[in-house]
C-alpha cells in the first residue's frame, strides 16, 4: 500500500476509535448512558454487564494496534476495526427497522436518536480499514509528505467524531423521535396542549355578575293640599 495512504488511515481509524473509547469511560454517568444504549440497541441477555464492557475494551485495543509501528499490529488492528464497524452498522440498521428512538451514544455525548446515515457512516469507515486489512501498511516516503498527511488524518478523523453534532445542528430532528427514549413520558405529553374549551362562559359554571339596581321610592301623584315629597318617619 501506498505509505501515505496507510499513514491517512491509520491516523483517521487511529483518532476515531481512541476518542469513541474514552467519551465512553471519562465519567461514571457517560458509561451508564452507553450501556443503556447497547442494551437498548442488542438486546441480548447480559448487554448492559457484558457486551459493553467488551466494546470499550476492543475499541481501546484498535488504538492500541494501530500505534504499534508493527505490519503485523497494523493489520490486525485493522481487521479488528473492520468488524466492529461493521457490528456497529448492522446494529444500527436493526434499530432504525424497528423504530427504536435510543440514542447511539457512539462517542459519548450525543443524544440523537439513532438514524440510517449513522449506518452509513460506519460502513464507509469498513471501507478504508478493510483496505488497510487486506493491503497492510506501506513503508517509506518524505518526514515532510508523511507528517501532512497524518495532519490531515487527525483532522478528518476528528471531523468523523463530531459529524453527530454537526448533522443535529443542520438538519434538527422535529418531534418527538428528537426526544432521549429515558425521557418520563409525561414530559412528552406536555407537547400537546389540551384543546381550549370554546363553550359559552355561562355553561362552564362562569356566573356573570349582575348589576345592582337601587331601590325606587313610589311617589303618589301629587294632588291639591298634599306633600309631593314623600315624608320621613322618625
Amino acid at each position: 500500500m501506498d505509505p501515505y495512504l496507510s499513514t491517512w488511515i491509520r491516523c483517521l481509524i487511529g483518532l476515531v476509535f481512541l476518542v469513541s473509547a474514552v467519551s465512553k469511560v471519562r465519567g461514571r454517568q457517560s458509561f451508564a448512558d452507553f450501556a443503556a444504549a447497547v442494551e437498548a440497541l442488542a438486546p441480548v441477555p447480559g448487554a448492559r454487564r457484558l457486551l459493553a464492557p467488551a466494546v470499550v475494551a476492543l475499541e481501546f485495543t484498535v488504538c492500541g494496534l494501530l500505534i504499534v509501528p508493527l505490519p503485523g499490529a497494523f493489520r490486525y488492528g485493522a481487521w479488528l476495526a473492520t468488524g466492529l464497524l461493521l457490528a456497529f452498522a448492522v446494529g444500527i440498521a436493526f434499530a432504525v427497522w424497528r423504530g427504536q428512538a435510543t440514542a447511539c451514544r457512539c462517542f459519548g455525548t450525543s443524544a440523537t436518536p439513532v438514524s440510517a446515515w449513522q449506518a452509513v457512516r460506519n460502513l464507509a469507515l469498513a471501507v478504508p480499514a478493510g483496505v488497510a486489512a487486506l493491503v497492510g501498511p506501506g513503508s517509506g516516503g518524505s518526514t515532510g509528505a508523511v507528517a501532512l498527511t497524518i495532519v490531515i488524518g487527525l483532522v478528518c478523523g476528528a471531523l468523523v467524531t463530531v459529524l453527530d453534532e454537526l448533522v443535529e445542528l443542520f438538519l434538527p430532528v422535529t418531534g418527538t423521535a428528537a426526544l432521549p427514549a429515558t425521557m418520563p413520558t409525561t414530559i412528552r405529553q406536555e407537547k400537546h396542549r389540551a384543546p381550549r374549551d370554546r363553550r359559552p362562559r355561562l355553561r362552564r359554571g362562569v356566573v356573570r355578575p349582575q348589576p345592582r339596581t337601587e331601590p325606587r321610592h313610589h311617589q303618589a301623584p301629587a294632588g291639591p293640599g298634599r306633600d309631593p315629597q314623600p315624608r320621613r318617619q322618625l
